[in-house]
């Protein structure tokens, strides 16, 4: 049974989906994708699972872009700045950032 949500999309009806893909019925969304008759788009595939990205990823009318937040300029900027603090701060005898204490 298709989740209700696929179940009221028009034929031709876009998905872009932003949210976390948990929250999304890989079952219902791959019954519809398999109909051909809507296109699924996402951004959140780093979040999933190998076998549920493969469950999604053959259909032509899926559509999966890589996260890409972190590639901006801005991000890149920040994360030497982090880097090159917490190397500063480890060696002053204080390290930030630490995982497990």
């Amino acid at each position: 049974m298709e989740f209700l949500v696929f179940q009221h999309v028009k034929m031709g009806g876009v998905i872009v989906n932003t949210a976390p893909m948990e929250l999304i019925d890989l079952e219902g969304l791959a019954q519809r994708l398999k109909k051909g008759d809507i296109t699924f788009i996402l951004d959140h595939s780093d979040e999933m699972s190998e076998e549920d990205l493969k469950k999604i990823s053959k259909f032509e009318n899926c559509i999966i872009y890589p996260p890409m937040a972190y590639i901006s300029r801005e991000a890149a900027a920040h994360r030497q700045e982090v880097f090159t603090a917490n190397i500063e701060s480890f060696l002053k005898g204080k390290p930030a950032n630490v995982v497990n204490k």
